[in-house]
């Protein structure tokens, strides 16, 4: 593999140069306060949530009152240095409560742990990486800088306790460990994760699972609300939501539209293929690929084990996305190459067939080198920015996805979408790479 490194500064992997500028707007409390006024309006900045985000936040006096549709839970903030409201209370941390989960914390953050790739990017929008204050064990980020900065930071476990609780969404009556983070004694705050869990100190950050496009740049002002930062956060989204509906095509532009498919190979250790599926898109993702004139595949996730039934039911796909990963034989996964797609999916690069000997069908994404993956940008550490700014970024999201529709013989200057026919190479990023 050749090994291309693009230096990225925060600035350029975040929402843009422009958007990096400080913010200068006078509001909400940036520390905690030394007096309390029960008449006190302390959030004349507020958010409010105006796509399928997936949450709701309402204000009250020194509190912010946030419902988490996606992880089931329910966080109530209230400004440092006053009483918390009456009736904030939160859900045990020993409860055998299975979701719809309380959790009270004092706001603004100022020494967090991060568990979340998403909130990592927002944090770093807001310039507010010395409230990070360590990082999960297993978390990998992109941001050159952002993986300096934890690499000197405290690593923190999750910790597993009794009683234990019920599985969710298992029908069996068996019950598993308590999972939290192990935040005791270190003065840290909470936690931003990655989903709702039984730790009364962890708070869910879940942009991935928006329903709208602009519902996942909504995240920006879901994290704000943890930092009073939501003059900041309202202007960062404006626009980011102005420059989406710029870039959105109408949709009587859309009478005849290319059609795109998420595929990936299921392979083993061994080099074995087991398998091929057909995954829907997301309703975010397919609405997305819509505002930029291109017709998603929506349908059931569908298995097969036959080249020729899987290449006959993608064959009216102009574009794929390949999300397929190629297992090592040591353990874990590591990025495929285009030759490995080849081999995965048994192509036939030469015409566009497949290389099936009976039932063989035209592939339309083959001869334009409509081929992609999500890792163009990527780092040493096994992280990918599809996981990160990506998910918060609809506006260049949605120019990548232009760029894939507008492209004749296959767009190589997509700013997540690597073009694998053109074997166009992965951007690595490390903590070197950090210039800020």
């Amino acid at each position: 593999m050749i090994f291309k490194t693009t230096i990225y500064t925060t600035a350029a992997l975040l929402l843009g140069a422009a958007l990096m500028l400080p913010v200068n707007v006078a509001g909400n409390e940036s520390d905690c306060v030394s007096s309390y006024d029960p008449s006190k309006d302390y959030f004349p900045d507020k958010v409010e949530s105006k796509y399928g985000s997936g949450f709701e936040i309402t204000y009250a006096g020194n509190a912010k009152y946030i419902r988490n549709n996606i992880a089931n839970e329910n966080y109530v903030l209230y400004q440092c240095g006053t009483p918390a409201p009456d009736g904030a209370s939160p859900t045990p941390a020993n409860s055998l409560q299975v979701g719809n989960w309380t959790k009270v914390a004092a706001i603004p953050g100022s020494k967090v742990v991060l568990s979340s790739a998403p909130a990592s990017a927002i944090i770093e929008a807001f310039n507010l990486q010395n409230t990070v204050a360590g990082s999960y064990k297993f978390l990998t980020v992109t941001s050159p800088c952002m993986q300096k900065q934890l690499s000197s930071l405290p690593r923190i476990e999750q910790t597993y306790a009794t009683p234990s609780t019920r599985r969710r969404n298992v029908r069996s009556h068996g019950l598993v460990r308590r999972v939290s983070y192990d935040l005791d004694g270190q003065g840290l705050q909470w936690t931003f994760t990655t989903y709702g869990m039984s730790d009364p100190r962890s708070f869910s950050v879940n942009p991935e699972d928006a329903s709208d496009m602009l519902g996942k740049a909504e995240w920006i002002k879901f994290v704000a609300a943890f930092y009073n930062k939501e003059a900041e956060a309202n202007k960062l989204f404006a626009d980011i939501e102005s420059r989406y509906n710029a870039l959105k095509k109408p949709a009587s532009a859309n009478a005849a539209k290319t059609n795109v498919g998420i595929a990936r190979y299921n392979k083993v250790a061994n080099g074995t293929i087991l398998g091929w599926t057909m995954v829907p898109a997301q309703k975010w993702l397919a609405q997305g690929l819509s505002d930029a004139g291109l017709n998603a595949y929506t349908g059931d996730m569908r298995s097969f084990t036959s080249a020729d039934d899987f290449h006959k039911a993608v064959s009216g796909w102009d574009i794929l996305i390949d999300t397929s990963i190629e297992p090592l034989s040591h353990g874990g996964a590591t990025i495929p190459e285009w030759q490995d797609l080849v081999n995965g999916y048994k192509l036939d690069t030469s015409g566009g067939r497949s290389s099936s000997s009976s039932g063989s069908s035209s592939l339309q994404f083959i001869d334009p080198n409509a081929v992609y993956r999500s890792d163009l940008i990527s780092s040493t550490n096994n992280a990918t920015d599809a996981d990160e700014h990506l998910q918060v970024q609809p506006d260049v999201l949605l120019n990548d996805f232009i760029k894939l529709s507008s492209a004749s013989s296959g767009a190589k200057d997509a700013r997540w979408y690597r073009n694998m026919p053109l074997e166009v190479p992965v951007d690595w990023t490390s903590p070197s790479d950090c210039s800020n």
